[in-house]
């Protein structure tokens, strides 16, 4: 069961279409009304046992592959998901106390959590940093690191929030460049995998992949310009990541 904190009503979240996978709040954080927040300095994935897709970048592909079939959930354009997990609803990495498997490579939007931006309105260019008040990870008292320093100025703490979170977001900004130029390509089609467990099979389905075949039937200049920019070894480490969906099998 994922824990959560109770939420202050001032801290309600808003329509919950809104918010992004694993959030259930997204408040932005301000000296009047989190003085007294920290940051918890235990490791605990708790949130994220019921996700059995976890949203990826594209830097992150060359060690996400590693661990996880990388596939693509439809989208205007597609967003690539690390397969965490064989069933919808359980992540096969968290355990019952929070902890991600051992050795495995832990998504940057995990590691975020509980923070994120949000951009300060629709026309405007200036993201304000918020947080899931429902986490755990959050909380007050005497343990954990504060989030603003005394004169109301942000701590370490939330300044490094900003920067992971700044990154981020740079880096999702890449990926929807990525993603959609592999759109126009007609390179992404829908697809489906049927995984054996001993006598029991499943099939995997309602997901998309970069095709090799129409990839490898562009023209040359196409090729090699998305080679040279780098972009083919993404497509590549995309590919090579569906040999772990083996490891769902066993």
């Amino acid at each position: 069961m994922v824990r959560r904190r109770a939420v202050d009503p001032e801290d309600r979240a808003p329509s919950s279409d809104k918010l992004p996978l694993l959030y259930r709040t997204l408040v932005p954080l301000t000296p009047e009304r989190h003085q007294a927040t920290r940051l918890q300095e235990r490791q605990d994935y708790g949130f994220a046992a019921s996700a059995n897709v976890i949203p990826l970048t594209v830097d992150e592909f060359p060690v996400a592959m590693r661990h996880y079939p990388i596939v693509l959930a439809p989208g205007a354009p597609a967003t690539p998901v690390a397969l965490v997990g064989f069933e919808r609803g359980k992540n096969a990495y968290v355990d019952e106390n929070g902890q991600w498997a051992e050795g495995a490579y832990i998504p940057a939007y995990v590691r975020r959590y509980p923070f994120g931006l949000v951009r300060e309105s629709e026309t405007a260019e200036r993201h304000i940093l918020c947080a899931d008040m429902s986490s755990t990870l959050l909380g007050e008292g005497d343990e954990g690191q504060p989030l603003f320093n005394e004169d109301g100025s942000p701590s370490d703490a939330a300044k490094r929030a900003l920067d992971f979170c700044q990154r981020y977001t740079a880096s999702t900004e890449r990926t929807r460049a990525v993603m959609q130029e592999a759109q126009d390509l007609d390179l992404i089609g829908p697809s489906e995998v049927t995984i054996s467990r001993g006598d029991r099979k499943q099939k995997v389905d309602g997901f998309a992949l970069i095709s090799e075949e129409k990839f490898r039937a562009l023209d040359d200049g196409k090729l090699a310009d998305l080679v040279r920019r780098g972009v083919s070894t993404i497509y590549a480490a995309h590919q090579m990541s569906l040999a772990n969906f083996s490891d769902f099998g066993r």
